[in-house]
């Protein structure tokens, strides 16, 4: 008996397992794959499978409605298709979604001028169709006066005459999307008669919503404080219409009284997907998402409300954001935006001052910590900045000014420091070598012969050694060997080690004047130069007191690996 409980109890343990396992995958498998939903509808739309892109991109929609990819190739199938009223509105909700997107703002500008096109088009076939219509009504013989004609042409240009009914979509998979009825013509007949609708009806680019008794009443409602009695009619109002705007911004109002933010902030989501006009819901969401401390998301949408609609506490509030999250730049921006809509609020001049001082406090630490790591540029940069504020301190002012002082005494000394390895690496550019001379070939014979003249080179190698001989200067170098030098030497690798004999190759001199050198040569750094050979060996006495013939470049120029 004992036996069949713990066989029980492990089959229940199990089945537990198995359906967490399946809870998991589930919400696993509900990731946002709007990506790979808008590119597989590009593909359709590049092998003409509109139905199948229409598909795609509507369940993309569904998944993420302020996409602008979706919105954008969502322009693009209407556009193909013939929908160009539909195709602007949705260009147009993409450019405003991403303002970088450079080919909405193309799409936008080829769909207007061929609606243009078209309704010039549309009225001079009006115009044509009453001129004929007027001339069949009056008499042959008698000829027609022109303010008749005139008038007629005017009232059926106010009254056109009705066109064929327009033929129906087949129908799609169901989606919440109600599909609109399509005209068939000229433009469409290349794309299979086909004319999509746009995507949803209430779509986002929607601007007139209708305030039903309902809304009014729950307005009045929350006026008078009666949240609870407000909430209820307007889940009513949206079980009836759930694309009503006014309705979803009414009822994300009444929940953010009552506290229930994250509840307000998915209704006025709402209200921006069924009408992205609705400016007040930006206001609102901007606060809501202050408070729940998504501070981005806040900054986001007060600044779409003040960029339409700019006030002093707008611009107060951002300015608050902007401080909180260690900004202080911007935030004094939008205090002085502020201050200058308000001039007289003396509070607000108080927090502009208190910005000021904030931010010139933030960029004399900077400051302080470039110089402290010997960036003069940042420094002189970050303490100009502080200085300009008029935010100082005026200890603080007098340190600034002195260490700008002597961040710029510092930047010259290097420049002058670091001024022969520029001017080497610009006269080595300028003196290509003329021949891609190989170390091999130093001490073949036979080449030698090729040439009647010095050879000059630029190579690439590593100081062993500085040594003085014969009143010269000499460097006593290691090339660094091509993959070619590697495979003509039988050598895998570089190696800049220098071993007591001399006798390891690819070792040569570079002679010079007596003081001919750069000051940026010194032992163990790699050069790139340029020298001239012609041919010329030096003894050198080895570690071991050895003469060893090494064959020498007269020096031109070089520029070391870093300046």
């Amino acid at each position: 008996m004992r036996q069949n409980q713990n066989i029980k109890s492990q089959l229940k343990r199990i089945a537990g397992a198995i359906l967490f396992t399946t809870a998991g995958l589930t919400a696993a498998s509900a990731y946002d794959n709007t990506n790979i939903l808008v590119e597989e509808a590009v593909n359709h739309i590049y092998q003409q499978r509109y139905k199948q892109a229409h598909q795609a991109l509507k369940e993309a929609y569904e998944k993420s409605p302020r996409h602008p990819g979706v919105h954008f190739n969502l322009g693009r199938l209407f556009e193909l298709t013939g929908n160009f009223s539909e195709a602007l509105k949705e260009f147009r909700l993409a450019a405003s979604l991403d303002s970088s997107m450079v080919a909405a703002k193309r799409g936008i500008a080829r769909c207007t001028v061929e609606l243009k096109r078209m309704k010039a088009q549309s009225m001079q076939q009006q115009l044509i169709q009453a001129q004929t219509e007027t001339a069949k009504e009056m008499p042959v013989e008698r000829p027609v006066p022109a303010r008749i004609i005139t008038q007629a042409t005017t009232q059926q240009m106010q009254h056109p005459v009705r066109a064929n009914p327009p033929a129906q979509l087949p129908a799609m998979p169901a989606s919440g999307i109600i599909q609109q009825q399509a005209n068939v013509n000229h433009e469409t007949a290349r794309a299979q008669d086909l004319r999509l609708p746009t995507l949803p009806v209430n779509q986002p680019t929607q601007t007139a919503v209708k305030k039903t008794s309902g809304e009014n009443k729950a307005r009045q409602m929350l006026d008078q404080g009666k949240t609870d009695e407000a909430i209820n009619l307007l889940n009513q109002a949206l079980q009836s219409n759930p694309d009503s705007a006014t309705a979803h911004f009414l009822l994300g109002k009444a929940l953010s009284a009552k506290g229930d933010l994250f509840a307000s902030i998915k209704h006025l989501e709402e209200t921006l997907r069924v009408d992205d006009k609705y400016y007040d819901a930006y206001m609102m969401l901007g606060r809501n998402y202050a408070k729940v401390n998504l501070l981005e998301d806040a900054i986001k949408n007060y600044q779409i409300y003040f960029g339409v609609k700019p006030q002093a506490a707008i611009a107060l509030e951002i300015a608050r954001i902007y401080e909180s999250m260690g900004d202080p730049a911007k935030a004094r921006d939008f205090y002085s935006r502020a201050n200058a809509m308000n001039p007289g609020n003396t509070n607000l001049q108080t927090r502009l001052n208190e910005t000021t001082g904030n931010l010139a406090n933030d960029l004399y630490l900077r400051g302080n910590h470039a110089f402290s790591i010997e960036n003069y540029e940042d420094a002189v940069s970050f303490f100009s900045q502080a200085l300009e504020t008029s935010g100082l301190l005026e200890s603080y002012q007098r340190d600034a000014l002195r260490k700008v002082e002597v961040a710029r005494f510092k930047i010259r000394e290097i420049q002058q420091r670091t001024q022969p390895a520029r001017q080497g690496f610009k006269d080595t550019r300028n003196n290509y070598g003329t021949v891609n001379l190989l170390y091999p070939q130093l001490a073949d014979i036979t080449f030698k012969t090729r040439f009647t003249g010095p050879v000059t080179v630029e190579w690439r190698g590593y100081i062993a050694r500085r040594i003085k001989r014969y009143g010269r200067d000499f460097l006593l170098m290691i090339k660094e060997l091509s993959q070619d030098e590697l495979e003509t030497m039988r050598r895998d690798r570089n190696d800049f080690r220098l071993n007591k004999h001399f006798n390891n190759q690819p070792l040569f001199l570079v002679a010079a004047q007596k003081g001919g050198f750069p000051p940026f040569i010194k032992e163990g750094k790699m050069i790139t130069f340029t020298g001239t050979t012609d041919w010329k060996t030096y003894n050198v006495i080895n570690d071991m007191g050895q003469n060893v013939p090494l064959p020498s470049f007269e020096f031109v120029s070089a520029y070391p690996d870093r300046q």
